[in-house]
């Protein structure tokens, strides 16, 4: 599942292979690829950077390709020259540069834009959960914001807060901060926001690099997560059986132990 991470993954390795590089050609089935794709053909790309869970593609003309893959987009580098590895119509964008051929799978979001137009895009992105460093005050203001109903599962993924944190990262977070997916946001105080923000930081700054997304620090099949994906199973931590549920609209797990439900004072 692409959160933060996984884009970061896929922005270095995009930026050790096409920086520097003119693009041959560029295809792909995304209406926007047809429209602007003669805009990058032809142009050196500067820099490979992410953002949250979007990934930016800069060109020396001013240009930027953005993608954000949703839930079932993937970036692949591949050699030019072969087919493609999957269908043609999957193939949201295909950027060929002299060996190498950078293809975008399945990817619900593609623009191709001014820089500027893009910077805009994303400019509601709040803290960037990837990034070496984050501005905890930040995140507390933007948190302090939300109405004080909102859900902690949908805060720490509401993008405009904290960028990156998608479904799995929430369940671990939740669990590690021993919080109750249904807790208010308005329950919390400051340190506990504060803590929250950390964790999720630290979460993904320890997932940046790795070949196996563990939150446990155990990368064996099965010990990876704490509660993602563990519905019916015992704790890791104390033995009780994991929950799940809708929360927020998103699947959702728990332990009832460790995350007991919130008590209204």
């Amino acid at each position: 599942m692409p959160e933060g991470d996984t884009v970061f993954r896929a922005a270095a390795a995009l930026h050790a292979a096409l920086v520097g590089a003119t693009i041959d050609a560029v295809a792909g089935s995304h209406p926007e690829v047809l429209r602007h794709g003669q805009r990058i053909s032809g142009r050196i790309v500067t820099s490979v950077a992410s953002t949250g869970k979007h990934l930016l593609v800069r060109f020396d003309n001013g240009w930027t390709l953005r993608t954000h893959l949703g839930m079932p987009g993937r970036w692949r580098i591949e050699a030019a020259g072969g087919p493609w590895s999957r269908t043609p119509g999957a193939a949201r964008v295909v950027l060929e540069a002299g060996r190498v051929r950078a293809v975008c799978y399945a990817a619900p979001t593609v623009q191709i834009a001014p820089d500027h137009i893009v910077a805009s895009a994303v400019a509601h992105l709040g803290v960037d959960a990837t990034a070496d460093h984050v501005d905890e005050g930040e995140a507390l203001r933007r948190a302090n914001a939300l109405p004080e109903a909102t859900t902690v599962s949908k805060a720490i993924t509401d993008q405009s807060v904290v960028a990156g944190v998608g479904n799995v990262f929430k369940n671990e977070i939740l669990f590690l901060e021993r919080l109750h997916p249904g807790t208010p946001i308005g329950m919390l105080d400051t340190s506990q926001v504060v803590r929250l923000v950390g964790r999720a930081h630290r979460l993904l700054l320890a997932n940046r690099t790795g070949p196996v997304r563990t939150t446990t620090g155990d990368p064996r099949r099965g010990r990876r997560h704490w509660v993602y994906g563990r519905d019916g199973r015992q704790c890791l931590r104390c033995g009780a059986a994991i929950l799940s549920g809708w929360v927020a609209g998103r699947i959702t797990y728990w332990c009832p132990r460790c995350q007991p439900e919130p008590v209204s004072s």
